[in-house]
């Protein structure tokens, strides 16, 4: 009798190991895939955010910087790993959603992943080069539409980048004459911007970008979302200026995804570990200090849901202005 409790006993421990999440079993390390080289933003925010996360999963969390093809190599190789939730990216809309969308080549589409939560929250912010002659986006959007004038340039960090759809939205939605004017990343985009080579970009309202509006390197034109920025509070939203603005909202953010198929449980343990990196006091004041948000915690229905939501916004974005890479 003892021998059969002993072997029930033993079961029922076996068995209560397997109904138990993945992520909880083991004491194995977590990797932070970030899409791009050392340095950068995605790369600020991972490693922000990894130290807390670490201590509340009691993990070690490698990161790992896996750059190319404007983020989707790393995206790629996160969706090579079991869907056990030890493998995250540090992504954003850019590379998860939009990249598949205008790249029919890439091996993955939106819905291989799955939205733990953001961390970031960034403003749009629409500016132009120091000596475009229009005093605020009426302005533009009138030059863009004068008889026998001259095109308005958009310039953006790639075909298919979130600035790239935010202009072709602009454009749109206006009825200019406007045209895309593609760069390899955001340095050259800027750097002709200041040098008087394209006319106008959105950008993300953070690291240099408010520098350089203040020291007049660039003008602002609004800010691509319902409400003022508190960072900048002398920037009107675009709505305020131009009417048929008002409801031109595209803040970004930057978070953690996960493949599709990880388990509830898993991604629940994750999004309690980045609630506590984000109510962090030192966590905060870095993000808010590099100029973004801190992004607003997510439980499993609303993550799921923002990333339903946004994947068919710009998917039908994208597929209405036949935005494409070939």
């Amino acid at each position: 009798m003892r021998k059969s409790k002993l072997i029930l006993g033993s079961a029922c421990v076996a068995l209560a190991g397997l109904a138990m999440p993945a992520l909880a079993q083991s004491n194995g390390q977590i990797s932070l895939i970030v899409p791009y080289p050392p340095g950068g933003g995605s790369d600020f925010v991972a490693r922000t955010i990894a130290p807390v996360m670490s201590k509340a999963l009691n993990r070690t969390i490698v990161i790992e910087n896996l750059s190319g093809a404007g983020g989707a190599v790393g995206s790629h190789r996160v969706l090579q790993r079991p869907a056990d939730g030890k493998t995250l990216l540090l992504g954003s809309p850019n590379e998860v959603i939009l990249a598949p969308a205008v790249n029919p080549a890439l091996e993955y589409k939106a819905d291989a992943f799955r939205l733990v939560g953001p961390a970031t929250q960034t403003s749009q912010v629409l500016v132009g080069r120091p000596n475009l002659d229009a005093a605020d986006i009426r302005a533009i959007i009138a030059q863009s539409k004068a008889p026998n004038a001259n095109p308005v340039s958009y310039g953006s960090v790639g075909i298919g980048s979130l600035y790239h759809v935010t202009g072709a939205v602009l454009a749109a939605e206006t009825d200019g004459n406007m045209f895309h004017v593609p760069y390899r990343g955001a340095a050259p985009l800027v750097q002709d911007l200041m040098g008087g080579q394209v006319d106008i970009s959105f950008l993300p309202l953070a690291g240099n970008i408010l520098g350089l509006i203040r020291d007049k390197k660039l003008k602002a034109y609004g800010i691509a979302q319902s409400e003022r920025n508190p960072l900048a509070p002398d920037i009107p939203t675009l709505g305020e200026i131009a009417p048929e603005l008002k409801d031109f909202q595209y803040p970004t953010w930057a978070g953690l995804l996960v493949r599709a198929e990880t388990p509830d449980d898993d991604v629940r343990t994750l999004q309690a570990a980045l609630k506590q990196a984000l109510s962090d006091p030192q966590v905060r004041a870095a993000i808010e200090a590099s100029g973004s948000a801190v992004g607003e915690p997510l439980g499993l229905e609303q993550a799921d849901e923002q990333y339903r939501r946004e994947t068919e916004q710009f998917l039908k974005i994208v597929a209405d202005r036949a935005i494409s890479v070939n």
